[in-house]
């Protein structure tokens, strides 16, 4: 199964469900499966169309929009590869990006969304001494198309993305390539990878038909990408915010209906600060889970399981072992759930703890490095000319970098940063 096929599967079970919601304030936009579906196909045809291949990158420079989840698809459909930026990335930070990953499209936003990243895309193109992109203009949900995209083109052209038609046929898709790439390190996953860890996933937080994944962090970046396939996966639908608060995200959960949320420590902590500011009830919302608590704060997951009965876990993963990698079943006793690790989410990933000199692994309840092998681990670290393999053991384990502790019912504690260690 691929990306496209899983689309396909769940636009036949039922092409009317809703498959993502482009939250605004005045003017919701819901997508249906067929929607997306056909949205897929055309821009697959589009970018074949602008040379878009094999091996090839694509860089999304879009806000929290459902297109997003099109151009993932598509390209992974034609053997390339999707980098994300979120339009605040900065300036600096997207010249190694480009250099690395020498795109041959680009998708910008119209409109103000757009207003300063077709100047900030040309500097840095220069800078990174990159091929000159063609950039695809992206209207969003509630925009429009520009007549002409001229003012878009930075010197490989410009073109706005077909119009969608009913009809078309499923295409012949490429064989398993890298499908997408993390900002800043672009660690990159193969396409297997990334539908194995949906599946999983979406096995392990209980996602079924009709439930809603809030979307907090941007789809183009690591945890936002992943709980958004892993919704898609389970059947689910993707609450999609631009640019919102916690008050707004909160209003929104209880507006649409949110089931399921994932969050890093900071955004769980203001929405806390939030709901005690002013309560509001979230009777669909079962499932939170917060990435980056390593013992800090246990109250970052925590409110929400005292507060509205909502089940807490602290989660795990990075850009190198895809989020989240592990977390904790919702019978765990607490606080020691509130905090980052868990039980992986896929008997095909393993853990193991090390001693930092000398590599041994060590038992349950000895401090150590946190080492994964797996499907869910890093591929290769895109670059020029080639993609470069991930720094493996001798004996095939990625390590991490984190501080981590063996528990003796399955499952990881991280507990920080191994000292000395650069971090990734």
């Amino acid at each position: 199964m691929n990306l496209l096929s899983l689309l396909a599967g769940l636009t036949k079970r039922d092409p009317h469900a809703l498959i993502a919601i482009d939250a605004d304030p005045g003017q919701p936009v819901h997508v249906s499966r067929s929607e997306l579906w056909r949205r897929t196909l055309q821009l697959r045809a589009d970018l074949a169309t602008a040379g878009v291949g094999r091996g090839d990158g694509v860089v999304v420079w879009l806000p929290n929009w459902s297109d997003v989840l099109d151009w993932h698809i598509a390209a992974a459909s034609l053997g390339a590869h999707v980098v994300g930026l979120d339009p605040r990335t900065a300036r600096e930070a997207v010249v190694p990006v480009l250099g690395r990953t020498r795109p041959r499209v680009v998708a910008l936003p119209a409109g103000e969304n757009g207003n300063g990243l077709v100047a900030a895309l040309r500097e840095a193109v220069a800078a990174a001494d990159a091929p000159v992109p063609a950039v695809a203009v992206i209207a969003g949900p509630n925009g429009s198309a520009p007549i002409d995209p001229s003012p878009w083109d930075i010197g490989g052209g410009a073109w706005l993305p077909s119009a969608t038609t009913a009809g078309m046929p499923m295409p012949k898709t490429r064989g398993d390539e890298l499908a997408v790439a993390f900002a800043p390190g672009l660690a990159a996953h193969r396409e297997s990878a990334i539908v194995r860890h949906s599946l999983a996933v979406a096995e392990a937080l209980g996602i079924r038909d009709n439930d809603l994944m809030a979307c907090t962090g941007p789809l183009t970046g690591v945890p936002g990408f992943c709980v958004a396939f892993a919704a898609l996966a389970g059947g689910a639908g993707c609450l999609l915010e631009p640019d919102c608060d916690e008050d707004t995200l909160l209003d929104d959960m209880a507006r649409f209906g949110a089931t399921q949320l994932v969050a890093d420590e900071g955004t769980a902590r203001r929405l806390a600060g939030a709901w005690h500011r002013g309560h509001r009830p979230l009777p669909t919302w079962r499932w939170l889970g917060v990435l980056g608590t390593t013992g800090g704060d246990p109250e970052a997951p925590g409110w929400a399981e005292k507060e509205l009965g909502v089940v807490s876990t602290g989660v795990y993963g990075s850009a190198e072992v895809l989020v989240p990698s592990a977390l904790w079943p919702g019978d765990s006793p607490t606080p020691a759930r509130w905090h980052a690790g868990g039980r992986t989410v896929s008997s095909e990933l393993e853990v193991r703890v090390t001693d930092p000199v000398s590599g041994r692994a060590l038992p349950a309840g000895e401090q150590g490095e946190l080492q994964f092998r797996g499907y869910a681990v890093v591929d290769a670290y895109l670059g020029h000319p080639e993609p470069e393999p991930p720094p493996l053991t001798d004996d095939g384990w990625f390590a991490t970098g984190d501080l981590g502790v063996l528990t003796a019912d399955g499952g990881f504690r991280c507990l920080g940063r191994v000292n000395g260690h650069p971090g990734t």
